[in-house]
């Protein structure tokens, strides 16, 4: 992934000055969920194999569908997996969302039919051919190449009207100091992902694959020097998670939950953003609304502090239910 997509400078001060957070077992998703239910003293009761109903004081507050919480109802489901609902109901609401590209072709010219023998017609015009192609105009909002994407991919957890979680999303990569080899880094690097239950191998990377190209035991990287090893963002691809709660700007917590309020029924969601800026939200938009991403990078990030995203969930399931 080329340097500008991402926001270095951060990178690099993490990386520099922090090391990897150790964690030697990391709960499921539900796991979360379900113990900080129990920690508020709701009881869960199996319905079905996949099922949840949770009862609080003799009342059923609420429930759980695999991994979703009745905080997210059937049809905020149907909006959110299908992108273009998805899209149209936060244009409904003005929410900035990824630009529409439209590639137009060009128009190939076409020779005018003639009878055998006929001579073009005279219109004192001088013949299509030697004519300037004047370009089709373009609707509004389409392009015809594909604009540069945004810097940074940010995940921002959303229970109720509140962020309980920034992470900004970051693609393998090691961070030079001036005297070890790539292989050395990588080798470093593994070590600091072993001790991470969350990043440890992941499955669909390749770290010494993705850095082929250079040779990987004589190669120094410079001191602050960005290697990266792969493009993808995904746990399951080499990346990696850096909490930005703490800093994160008003003006993109609000984009953040208004993603969530524009879909009816959702209280509860993961929202990528991506984001130009990582202080203000000039220029971010919407990429998705996720009701069923996994929490567990927010309470186990790879850097940073944890943030109890579950007991936001848990909070507001009791909340809504006490209404």
């Amino acid at each position: 992934m080329p340097p500008e997509t991402i926001d270095a400078r951060l990178i690099i001060d993490t990386l520099a000055n922090c090391s990897m957070n150790a964690c030697a077992e990391v709960p499921r998703h539900d796991q979360l969920i379900r113990l900080a239910l129990r920690r508020r003293r709701v009881e869960l009761r199996p319905v079905g194999e996949r099922s949840l109903v949770f009862v609080f004081g003799g009342v059923v507050v609420g429930g759980m569908d695999a991994t979703v919480t009745t905080l997210v109802s059937a049809h905020a489901r149907r909006i959110t997996s299908d992108p273009n609902l998805l899209r149209r109901h936060l244009e409904i609401q003005e929410i900035p969302v990824e630009p529409r590209v439209v590639t137009i072709e060009p128009a190939e010219p076409q020779a005018a039919a003639l009878e055998p023998g006929a001579a073009p017609e005279a219109t004192g015009e001088a013949p299509a051919q030697q004519q300037a192609a004047e370009p089709e105009p373009q609707a509004a909002g389409e392009s015809s190449q594909t604009p540069a994407p945004p810097a940074n991919s940010v995940r921002v957890f959303v229970v109720g009207d509140r962020v309980g979680a920034a992470l900004l999303r970051v693609s393998p990569v090691v961070l030079g100091d001036g005297i070890s080899t790539l292989r050395e880094l990588l080798e470093q690097d593994a070590v600091a992902r072993g001790r991470h239950a969350l990043v440890a191998s992941p499955p669909e990377w390749d770290p010494t694959a993705q850095a082929a190209g250079s040779d990987v035991d004589t190669r120094v990287p410079a001191s602050n020097e960005l290697v990266h090893l792969g493009e993808s963002r995904e746990i399951s691809g080499g990346g990696l998670h850096i909490d930005l709660t703490a800093e994160f700007p008003d003006s993109l917590q609000e984009l953040a939950v208004e993603a969530v309020a524009a879909v009816p029924g959702l209280n509860a969601a993961a929202v990528d953003l991506e984001v130009i800026d990582l202080e203000t939200a000039e220029g971010a938009f919407v990429r998705a609304v996720l009701p069923d991403a996994d929490i567990s990078p927010a309470h186990y990030p790879a850097y940073g502090d944890s943030h109890d995203v579950a007991g936001a969930i848990a909070e507001e399931i009791l909340l809504r239910a006490s209404r």
